[in-house]
């Protein structure tokens, strides 16, 4: 067997397509092939054009359609016979019209598809006969394709299966694409009458999946004319909770019975049992053994990758989750995203539904009269009220033509400005739209490389205090996240239909996951909104905050304003939501106000601002810093001041912190004073999570875990003055290297990540 991505110039391929030519050139309905020994639909279509002439259609056309199955049927009822020998052609067909040379043309057509999938008859020629040596190849093509191989006989399905791009085998001989193939010749050869015969590829593909649903039908009792392989109402409604107990009652109905509403019998249940095993390990999850019990382990594993109840037991919302995308829309939620404005006049039909997370867009899309916008009051409102924020950003994205490197630039810059004007947090995730089902092709032609752009710009122009997420399907989502240049999905399981949802898993990283459109009440006001599972991976923000202010930090435009520092004390340090100033007997001085947001625990690292007011004796400072969930900026007391030659002042005390590490500045404990350190040595450190790195303005790319960093000794090293969430880093050895390389540049410390523990992206 030749992989079907190894046949590429194949000469007998092209011997193929020099047949089919010289064969059919000129007949009405064929269209000459090019002659390049590559296998691809172009041949194939070849193929079948060919055949639909040979059987006297007079319009034939690329597909294998109704007209060419009745036709195969009334000229071949028994199929097409294996020759008993070279002179010989078996009587086929009711009335025996097709005659000598038109058989003999039948038999190069099915060598030449031969020829497409791999399968030697050994001969490199089509020799236009259906002797031992086709017939063995036939025999084989049915073994891989996992149905009765006692007859080299050619059936509709076999013909149909030869007339496409389905292959029977691979050469990836890993565990799990091996699984799979046997999986699919297992429903090939169980359940051929309802599903034809599908590819036996190891790829957990559409058709695939489509079989899945089209076995769980069969065993449901649903008929063949019936079953479509679509998971519609009909099919849910016989869905078995497994272990199985008889029907059960949800929404009024009685579901769980088979399609003639009577109880399964343990046999039907073994073989749903096995139907589930297949389901789990197309998703990721078992060992790929398709006889046995169902592993209540297994089942939860997956149930918590969806965010589902982790019963342990494949019940209605299990399943659905195993066979289509967008789950059981009727399943409760606490996420949702929506084009309505969020306003103090219906909030409380959020609240009073159960939503806690919100997805909102940065701006309206150019040209459109729907103002889906957000507004600074709306945020106000959504986070007075306790309910967190995930914005999108969407100017078109619904179009091909949509994805290129102009529109990325410019997505980029706009996204950016429009979080700096909704003060959002550091750290938060802006999920940028691909909203239209994009092949694996155009993800590859178009997606990536506009989001590469899109990616490089975004980080460069935010300085890495955003970051950047993707809304699409699985697929597109996977693929781009897979690249490089996305950190979280929001995934578009809504959309059933999608090739880039179906037969795909849901991405390890997925935040959010978009499967119903509902209209939600409360107290006479009503919202449309869409509902979005919530893996917790993600949770938005919670705040509105600048995260500094420019003025703040280029005051006084010098580098000894701002500091990395750790909490080395032996308690926490409060944090509170402002400072305001206050005149007292020393003379006017700053005092925090406001709720306690926070706190700085012992270990934590944060970011430190220096005065921001020569005039006022300042010991109270801004800093930035983690609290587990969010990144916040808040305001301590003590600390150094803006003075930094007399920096041992008595409030120091109150922060009971010893900068090491991050640090910018260095404790004397002799004179209990402190001062810039200057290192004996370099400290190094390894990277624990995917930081960004930059020179001057620029975004120069990704540090990943497993590199290394070196701050040489020296003085004053400082954080960055328009990113202080980086550090000045002097080398870098990546991951594999034994060296460091001079390579200085500013690192994100990764505040986003955490600030203490092993979540920390430096340690």
């Amino acid at each position: 067997m030749v992989d079907k991505n190894t046949r590429d110039g194949d000469p007998y391929v092209l011997n193929t397509q020099k047949w089919l030519n010289d064969t059919f050139g000129g007949k009405n309905g064929y269209n000459n092939v090019t002659e390049n020994g590559k296998t691809g639909w172009d041949t194939i279509y070849a193929l079948t054009r060919a055949f639909q002439i040979c059987l006297g259609l007079s319009s034939p056309a690329n597909n294998f359609g109704p007209g060419t199955e009745t036709a195969f049927k009334n000229n071949f009822p028994n199929g097409i016979l294996e020759q008993p020998d070279q002179n010989t052609i078996p009587q086929h067909g009711l009335n025996n019209q097709l005659n000598d040379q038109t058989m003999h043309n039948i038999y190069g057509i099915i060598q030449g598809a031969l020829n497409c999938k791999g399968y030697s008859y050994g001969s490199s020629s089509i020799t236009c006969n259906f002797l031992t040596n086709t017939g063995k190849a036939i025999k084989r093509l049915k073994e891989d394709a996992g149905v009765l191989a006692e007859t080299s006989t050619v059936t509709l399905n076999i013909m149909k299966a030869l007339l496409s791009m389905d292959y029977f085998t691979s050469y990836n001989t890993s565990e799990r694409t091996q699984n799979i193939i046997l999986m699919q010749r297992y429903l090939n050869g169980n359940y051929e009458n309802y599903i034809g015969i599908r590819p036996c590829d190891g790829v957990y593909g559409r058709r695939t999946s489509q079989g899945l649903i089209y076995a769980i039908q069969a065993e449901e009792g649903m008929p063949v004319g019936t079953a479509n392989g679509n998971c519609g109402p009909a099919t849910q409604k016989s869905l078995p909770n497994i272990p199985y107990n008889g029907g059960y009652q949800m929404n009024g109905q009685t579901y769980g019975l088979s399609y003639k509403g009577v109880k399964y019998s343990d046999s039907n249940i073994t073989m749903f049992k096995r139907l589930a095993k297949i389901a789990l390990y197309f998703n990721g999850y078992g060992s790929g053994q398709i006889v046995g019990d169902l592993e209540a382990n297994v089942i939860k594993e997956f149930q918590k990758m969806y965010a589902l109840s982790e019963t342990g037991t494949i019940d209605f919302n299990t399943w659905l989750s195993l066979l289509i995308s967008c789950g059981n829309k009727d399943r409760k939620a606490v996420a949702c995203d929506c084009i309505t404005k969020i306003t103090g006049n219906n909030v409380d039909v959020l609240k009073n539904n159960g939503y806690l997370y919100i997805g909102r867009y940065l701006s309206n899309v150019e040209g459109s009269s729907l103002d889906k916008e957000m507004s600074l009051v709306e945020i106000k409102t959504i986070f007075s009220n306790g309910i967190r924020l995930f914005p999108i950003f969407q100017k078109g994205a619904n179009a091909l033509n949509y994805f290129n490197n102009l529109n990325a630039v410019n997505d980029a810059i706009n996204a950016v400005n429009d979080a700096n004007k909704f003060y959002l947090q550091f750290g938060t995730i802006i999920y940028f739209a691909v909203d239209f089902d994009a092949t694996d092709a155009q993800i590859t032609s178009n997606i990536i490389p506009y989001f590469k752009t899109l990616y490089s710009t975004f980080m460069s122009k935010c300085g890495g205090k955003y970051r950047l997420g993707i809304y699409g399907s699985r697929n597109v989502c996977t693929r781009v996240c897979n690249a490089g240049y996305a950190c979280s999905s929001f995934v578009s399981d809504m959309s059933t239909g999608f090739s880039g949802n179906l037969g795909f898993t849901i991405p390890n990283n997925w935040a959010f996951d978009q499967f119903a459109t509902t209209t939600i009440s409360s107290n006479g006001k009503s919202i449309e909104i869409d509902k979005d599972g919530f893996s917790g991976r993600y949770k938005g923000i919670s705040q509105e905050y600048s995260t500094i202010e420019t003025s703040e930090l280029n005051e006084f435009n010098t580098l000894a304003n701002s500091f990395i520092l750790i909490n080395r004390g032996s308690s926490s340090i409060p944090v509170y939501e402002g400072k305001k100033v206050t005149d007292t007997a020393e003379g006017l001085r700053y005092v925090t106000t406001g709720n306690k947001i926070g706190e700085i625990k012992v270990n934590d690292f944060y970011i430190f601002f220096g005065l921001t007011d020569p005039d006022i004796s300042d010991y109270i400072h801004k800093i930035m810093y983690n609290d587990g969930v969010d990144v916040k900026v808040g305001y301590v007391s003590g600390g150094p001041g803006y003075d930094d030659t007399n920096i041992n002042n008595a409030n120091w005390s109150q922060v009971p912190i010893d900068q090491d590490l991050f640090t910018s500045v260095n404790y004397i404990p002799n004179n209990n004073s402190y001062e810039f350190c200057a290192w004996s040595t370099p400290i190094e450190f390894t990277i624990n999570k995917p930081v960004p790195y930059f020179k001057g303005a620029d975004y120069q790319g990704m540090l990943n875990p497993g590199d290394k960093i070196k701050i040489n000794a020296g003085n004053k090293k400082k954080p960055g003055a328009s990113r202080p969430w980086t550090m000045f880093v002097d080398q870098i050895k990546w991951n594999g290297q034994e060296t460091f390389e001079n390579f200085n540049c500013f690192v994100s410390v990764g505040l986003e990540y955490a600030s203490s523990g092993a979540d920390r992206a430096w340690y």
